[in-house]
């Protein structure tokens, strides 16, 4: 039995398109009702890595995502559909390494 072919919906990931293509990442702090845009970067583990921390062992709700080439239109983005305030980068999380 073959397997399903399967399709991606939607734009993958800008790291998944070119792995040196820098991008800009949403950092939100849902219960501050926060949000601010790091980057560039070519890697979003390290921020990924720092919000599951503080979910398990700080017990904030911090979600990295989404992501996005331009930083403008992406907070523009976010902010319209999250109604969230915006604050400096690196005021929500550090990256862990």
């Amino acid at each position: 039995m073959a397997a399903p072919d399967l399709r991606i919906v939607g734009r993958p990931p800008v790291a998944d398109t070119d792995p040196s293509a820098s991008f800009f990442l949403i950092v939100a702090n849902y219960d501050q009702r926060f949000f601010c845009v790091e980057g560039p970067m070519t890697d979003d583990q390290p921020w990924n890595n720092a919000a599951r921390h503080a979910r398990d062992n700080l017990h904030r709700r911090v979600v990295c995502g989404p992501s996005g080439p331009d930083r403008d239109r992406l907070a523009a983005h976010f902010q319209r559909a999250k109604k969230l305030g915006g604050v400096p980068p690196g005021s929500i999380l550090k990256p862990r390494r």
